[in-house]
């Protein structure tokens, strides 16, 4: 009898050792994932915040070099078409009368001046990538080089046309904007072409130019040139949306720069 009650109660024991032992187990897996998955929200918060100062930071940078760009449009191009028309109204003004001819002439430049200042506000204008697309905006940054008379240039598209999800298509165009502003000012190049090749999965943008290359590890290799961190700066903001670009260089035989972008979100 003594025998038995002793064994129950050794199973009692036992069993309650065992419920307190799988408690214990189940409390501190609850406390381990909970643990765990506070980590991971700060992980999570922390690459975010990091990736909304990278994204700032590459921001700020673009607005210097469109800066930069406003600059040189208005000396380049828009400078000289003003100063060309102050001197046929000096020329105008130094005459007693002015012929039909020389009016339709002042007329012409003021026209193409005018003409220059509305294709690179748009150029310079972000809600022009929202509203009509990479492609289009591409087509048109490609007309205004083209209109200078200075260069050819041509874009080729395959597959059907898409658009990249979020702010993806402006970063996207700030960086081809750089590369053909290298291959017009550095490349002394007279030809260029963009191919936008669109597959379900993946968004490819090439930028080819018959320029005089360079070569590529020389050129990455110096840290403080603006060559070296000009293309730096344009593989980092491509990454920063996700994406890849690999850039093919010959001393003589132009440059080709590829960027790929995996699609997750397509809008038609």
């Amino acid at each position: 009898m003594s025998a038995a009650i002793n064994e129950v109660v050794l199973i009692v024991l036992a069993g309650t050792f065992l419920m307190l032992l799988l408690l214990t187990f189940i409390i501190s897996f609850f406390f381990l994932h909970q643990r765990r998955q506070t980590q991971n929200l700060r992980e999570k918060a922390t690459l975010h915040a990091q990736y909304q100062q990278e994204i700032l930071q590459s921001q700020l940078e673009i607005q210097n070099q469109t800066l930069q760009h406003i600059s040189e449009e208005l000396h380049d191009n828009i400078g000289q078409l003003l100063s060309v028309a102050r001197l046929h109204l000096n020329m105008l003004e130094e005459e007693e009368t002015a012929t039909p001819a020389q009016i339709r002439e002042v007329n012409s430049v003021i026209d193409k001046t005018i003409q220059e200042l509305r294709s690179l506000s748009k150029s310079l204008d972000g809600d022009f990538v929202k509203d009509f697309g990479l492609m289009e905006s591409l087509s048109h940054e490609l007309q205004r080089i083209r209109a200078t008379g200075k260069y050819q240039t041509e874009i080729v598209t395959e597959g059907e046309p898409y658009r990249p999800e979020g702010q993806k298509e402006i970063v996207l165009f700030r960086v081809v904007q750089e590369i053909l502003n290298n291959a017009i000012k550095h490349a002394a190049a007279k030809t260029i072409t963009v191919t936008l090749r669109y597959e379900p999965a993946q968004f490819t943008l090439t930028i080819q130019d018959d320029g005089k290359g360079f070569d590529l590890d020389t050129v990455i290799g110096r840290e403080m040139s603006q060559s070296g961190a000009g293309l730096r700066n344009i593989k980092r903001r491509t990454e920063l949306v996700g994406g890849s670009c690999q850039m093919e260089s010959t001393p003589g035989h132009g440059t080709k720069v590829t960027l790929q972008l995996p699609i997750l979100t397509q809008i038609p």
